[in-house]
Order: C-alpha cells, then sequence, then structure tokens
C-alpha cells in the first residue's frame, strides 16, 4: 500500500481516484503519520459473492416460510362467520 503525503492526494485526486478504482490503495499521511486511508468503495469480489449467496439463502428461506404459511391457510374453516372471529379477537 502506497503512502501518500495530504498536499500530494489533493493535486492528484483524479488520477488517484483513477487507481482506486482499479484496486489500488492508499494511506493518507499527515507530517508522516498515517491519518486515512483510501479505498475502493466496491467490497472486494469474495465479498460480493458471499453477500449474494447469503442473499440466496435468505431468499430460499422467505420462499419456504411463505410455503408453510400457505400450507397452513389450506383446509382452515372457521365455525363463525369471519366477521364474528374478528369480533371476539378484539376482546
Amino acid at each position: 500500500m502506497k503512502e501518500l503525503a495530504v498536499y500530494q492526494v489533493k493535486t492528484r485526486l483524479s488520477e488517484l481516484l483513477a487507481e482506486v478504482e482499479k484496486g489500488e490503495q492508499f494511506v493518507i499521511t499527515r507530517r508522516g503519520v498515517a491519518v486515512a486511508r483510501l479505498v475502493g468503495a466496491r467490497p472486494a469480489a469474495s465479498q460480493r459473492s458471499q453477500a449474494n449467496a447469503q442473499r440466496r439463502r435468505v431468499a430460499q428461506e422467505v420462499a419456504q416460510v411463505m410455503a408453510d404459511l400457505a400450507n397452513l391457510r389450506r383446509g382452515v374453516a372457521l365455525d363463525i362467520p369471519l366477521r364474528e372471529a374478528i369480533e371476539q379477537g378484539r376482546d
């Protein structure tokens, strides 16, 4: 990781951003002391693939829960009118 002084970053920001888009990272220093790091906003490919896998797992779980709820609703019959059941539930 390259170190750059604040004044270098200010004068070369567009160029540095182009390098960051390619995956480069920089440490920004003030008077020789590291104060910040310039990195890309996008997560690394491995993090993206992990996030995508997690999204797929969550979607599958939600689909399963929805299917389970649909199965529970099938065949359910009330012995009383729906309006009456709603009123009883409000007590």
